[in-house]
C-alpha cells in the first residue's frame, strides 16, 4: 500500500506522517519493521537494499521514503520503477516531500496515481489557520483570549510552524501565571512593527487588518499615528541619503537610528518612489493638523490613509 504526503506545510505533513507511523507501531507491536530512507543521503544501491531486504522480526513492514525531489536521478528512476510494486504490496510505503507535486509528469505525479491516498499540505488559508489554531489549542489544553487569537492569526496566518510556536509560548506564559494584559501588550508592540512594515511595503489589506486588530485590542489611534509618521520620516531621511550616494554603512549614524532600522528603511526606500513617500508624509501631517483643529477623526483618517496605499 502506498501513501503520498507532500507540500510546503511541513508541520502538518510531519504530523500526519507521525500518525501513520504510530498506528503501524501499535499494530506491529514495535518499531523493528520500520525503515526510514532519506533519499538525498542515499545511493541507488542503498535504496534498493533497504526496500528489498525483508524483516527478521515481522511479516509486515513500514517504509518511510523522504524527499524524492532532492534525490539523485538514478535513485528516482529506480523508485519510479518500483511504484506499481509498492501500490500492490501488503507492506506500507509512505513517500514524504516538502515540495509541491504538480502537473501530470514527473515522479510526484506518477506516485500520486499509484497511491491509495495522496494528501497535499499547502499553506493554510485564513479560515484554515483559524481552524488549525483552535484545534491545536484544544489538543494542548491551552486557553486563549479572543485578543490573543486575533494577534496570533494576524501575525502568523498561513504558517503552521509559527502558529504552533506562538501557542507554545502562550502555554509557557500561562504556566508562569503572567498577566494576560502584559502579554497582550507585548504582542501589540509586535503588531505595531508589523503594521509599519506592511505600510512601508504598500501591503494594503495586511496593514488595514493589523490596524483593525490594534484598535480592537484597545490601542489608541494617536499611538498608532505617531509610530506611522515616525516610520515615514525615517524612511524619507534614508531615501535622501540614498539619493546623495551615502554608503549604507554610514546611514544609521547619519540618520541617528539603529542599523537594523536603517536597513529596513533602505529596503522600503528602494521600492517606494520618493514622491510617494513625500505624499504619505504630507497626508499624515494633514491628518494631525485637522484633528488638532477638531476638523478630523484620527481613527477614520488613519483607516483612509492605510486603504489608499
Amino acid at each position: 500500500m502506498l501513501y503520498v504526503l507532500f507540500g510546503q506545510d511541513t508541520y502538518r505533513s510531519r504530523k500526519k506522517l507521525r500518525e501513520i507511523t504510530d498506528r503501524f507501531y501499535t499494530f506491529a507491536g514495535g518499531r523493528e519493521s520500520a525503515v526510514r530512507i532519506v533519499l538525498p543521503e542515499s545511493s541507488r544501491f542503498e535504496v534498493e537494499q533497504a526496500v528489498t531486504t525483508g524483516s527478521l522480526f515481522r511479516n509486515k513492514q513500514l517504509f518511510v521514503i523522504e524527499e524524492p525531489s532532492e534525490a539523485a536521478v538514478d535513485v528516482v528512476v529506480y523508485l519510479e520503477e518500483q511504484l506499481p510494486k509498492f501500490a500492490k504490496s501488503d507492506d506500507i510505503y509512505v513517500i514524504w516531500d516538502r515540495k509541491t507535486f504538480s502537473g501530470t509528469a514527473g515522479f510526484g505525479a506518477i506516485a500520486i496515481k499509484y497511491a491509495a491516498k495522496a494528501q497535499e499540505f499547502g499553506h493554510l488559508t485564513a479560515q484554515g489557520s483559524a481552524r488549525f489554531l483552535e484545534e491545536e489549542a484544544r489538543l494542548r489544553g491551552i486557553t486563549l483570549s479572543n485578543s490573543r487569537k486575533r494577534n496570533i492569526l494576524t501575525l502568523f496566518s498561513g504558517d503552521s510552524w509559527k502558529i504552533i510556536q506562538a501557542l507554545e509560548k502562550s502555554a509557557l506564559e500561562n504556566e508562569k501565571n503572567e498577566e494576560v494584559s502584559s502579554a497582550d501588550t507585548a504582542l501589540d508592540d509586535r503588531l505595531i512593527f508589523s503594521l509599519t512594515d506592511a505600510y512601508g511595503l504598500s501591503e494594503r489589506v495586511k496593514a488595514w487588518r493589523i490596524y483593525a486588530t490594534l484598535l480592537d485590542a484597545g490601542m489608541e489611534p494617536e499611538n498608532i499615528f505617531w509610530r506611522l509618521i515616525s516610520h515615514v520620516r525615517t524612511t524619507l531621511s534614508i531615501y535622501s541619503l540614498v539619493q546623495r550616494g551615502v554608503p549604507v554603512g554610514d546611514m544609521a549614524r547619519i540618520a541617528g537610528v539603529h542599523p537594523f532600522v536603517a536597513k529596513k528603511a533602505a529596503a522600503v526606500a528602494a521600492r517606494i518612489p520618493g514622491q510617494n513617500l513625500k505624499c504619505r508624509h504630507a497626508a499624515l501631517v494633514s491628518l494631525d493638523f485637522q484633528t488638532k483643529q477638531s476638523r478630523g477623526d484620527m481613527a477614520l483618517g488613519l483607516e483612509r490613509i492605510l486603504l489608499s496605499i
